[in-house]
């Protein structure tokens, strides 16, 4: 799973971390007692709880009859399960297939969330290190405009006519997806790196002079990216202090933050990785670009 796809699996993660505060070491597992038992074989509270909300109006807070229905669908599928272990089912290639799938996913999140407890993003470290920021004159901003397009082969060919001297403003009129971005020729006014959710995107800007754009295609979970500096770096007068900034913003630097760390744990697991097979080469292609 790439770096960019953990990125937003982690999301809710990191949201959640936010909404319940930064301890998230303890975990309850008083859902893992057992609601029924089929034939010895226990289903927990968490799994009615789970299946219930296929059975909530609008996946709310499951009532008695969502539980119930989950229940007699929980049976079912357990009775259907361990007979198809008794006639090694579990065994047929497509099927121990289709298992090592999802226990991969479950794995991998579950790594996340117990990294993310032993090593939590708190709201100290957080408000330490914007701080040390305002202090010492570090926020700026710049005046940026961006074309937006789903693919790196879209953002290639923008690349490609502006570096023939055709102009930002008028591509971005045609080409980007960005909301209201062909009204306003991309323009996304004066921005700031250090409150921006992406940070390969922030990258991207601060490695940039005015008047210059990207010569390769910039990704970030929105999409792929052509950005111009009209103007900028400047300093941002009388930043506001950690303690006075709105929700969404010290949100985005939490899950900024947590980007950056996870993206420097993938690469060190990388390093040591061995990967190999004929999808190997055209993975490590993509990955590139």
């Amino acid at each position: 799973m790439s770096a960019l796809k953990l990125t937003l699996a982690l999301a809710a993660l990191i949201a959640a971390q936010a909404a319940y505060g930064d301890d998230t070491s303890v975990k309850s597992n008083s859902g893992l007692a057992a609601d029924v038992i089929v034939n010895g074989q226990p289903i927990s509270q968490n799994h009615v709880t789970l299946m219930s909300a296929n059975f909530s109006p609008d996946k709310t807070l499951p009532g008695p009859e969502a539980k119930s229905a989950a229940r007699s669908e929980l049976i079912t599928e357990e009775l259907l399960a361990q007979q198809a272990r008794k006639e090694g089912v579990d065994k047929q290639p497509e099927v121990a297939d289709q298992i090592a799938f999802q226990e991969r996913a479950i794995l991998s999140r579950a790594y996340l969330e117990d990294y993310f407890a032993k090593n939590p993003i708190t709201e100290e470290s957080l408000r330490s290190a914007y701080e040390w920021n305002r202090a010492n004159g570090k926020i700026v901003e710049y005046k940026v405009r961006q074309i937006l397009v789903p693919t790196a082969e879209q953002a290639n060919l923008v690349i490609e006519k502006l570096n023939k001297g055709e102009d930002f403003v008028a591509l971005a009129k045609v080409y980007t997806q960005d909301p209201g971005g062909q009204t306003n020729g991309g323009d996304l006014g004066w921005f700031r790196p250090d409150i921006f959710v992406d940070h390969n995107f922030s990258d991207g800007v601060v490695a940039l002079k005015k008047g210059e754009y990207n010569k390769t295609p910039l990704r970030t979970r929105f999409g792929w990216h052509v950005i111009k500096i009209d103007d900028g770096p400047r300093p941002v007068q009388n930043p506001l202090p950690y303690d006075a900034l709105e929700d969404n913003v010290k949100q985005a630097i939490r899950q900024k933050t947590a980007q950056i760390r996870l993206e420097n744990l993938t690469s060190r697991l990388s390093a040591s990785a061995k990967v190999t097979g004929p999808g190997a080469l055209a993975s490590n292609a993509k990955s590139a670009r």
